[in-house]
């Protein structure tokens, strides 16, 4: 019996690597077809000045072609965070797969089934895994410390039409029922998500939030308690 339950505990550790791998392996493909890193003396007339401010251009056709799922693309300098972002008609579907359909416990970074997917909602929520290797969202605990957040303060989102500045702002431990999961209809109603927001959050942040902001939250896994969840939000602003 011992010899079978360690065989057994074996395989799942072999089988979780090798999917970590496949899903890392997978990435970086979508990286090399869609992303270029941005040099910023690539872009030095006016009509491109705009794109001077973006750390990396994404291609959406090159992506729309891999999976239509696809309706953005989520980037923090210096982290790993550097993937694609889906939307099914569920919660369920990319929980447990990878862009391209393959079943894989880190799954892909999706966006709530119930939200618009061009972010106009006042919050729009984006799921990921807390994997163990840092990969998907396995590095959002760490703004749990205040000098992770002052170094990497920014993400950037990119879209179709419109890229995105992420100025996060609150980042804190919640349960997976938290009022932080339903979908505010009003500037009242957000402002008291956003000020709920700021008393827990795990660290201190000078960005101004307004009522009328349209928020991204970011949500992954934590281990705190039974049902845990840790969520990081951040204003939207349009890059002009």
């Amino acid at each position: 019996m011992c010899l079978c339950s360690f065989c057994f505990f074996a395989y799942r550790i072999y089988n979780y690597v090798e999917e970590e791998k496949e899903q890392k392996n997978l990435n970086d493909r979508m990286i090399d077809v869609a992303v270029k890193k941005v040099e910023q003396n690539d872009y030095k007339d006016d009509e491109n000045e705009k794109k001077a401010n973006l750390p990396i251009e994404v291609d959406f056709n090159a992506l729309k072609n891999k999976n239509k799922d696809i309706i953005a693309w989520i980037y923090s300098e210096g982290t790993p965070i550097n993937y694609p972002i889906v939307q099914s008609k569920d919660n369920d579907y990319y929980l447990r797969r990878l862009i391209d359909g393959t079943y894989n416990q880190a799954g892909t970074l999706f966006m709530d089934y119930k939200n618009s997917s061009d972010f106009h909602d006042y919050n729009t929520i984006i799921y990921g895994h807390n994997m163990k290797n840092d990969s998907m969202f396995g590095t959002l605990t760490n703004y749990e410390k205040q000098d992770y957040y002052n170094e990497h303060r920014e993400m950037v989102l990119f879209t179709e039409d419109k890229n995105y500045k992420i100025e996060l702002f609150a980042g804190y431990t919640t349960s997976s029922e938290s009022d932080i999961y339903t979908y505010p209809k009003t500037s009242s109603s957000n402002e008291k998500i956003i000020n709920n927001a700021l008393k827990k959050s795990t660290f201190d942040s000078d960005v101004k939030v307004l009522s009328e902001d349209k928020i991204i939250i970011l949500s992954t896994c934590s281990y705190s308690f039974e049902n845990a969840r840790y969520v990081l939000l951040g204003v939207l602003k349009e890059i002009e």
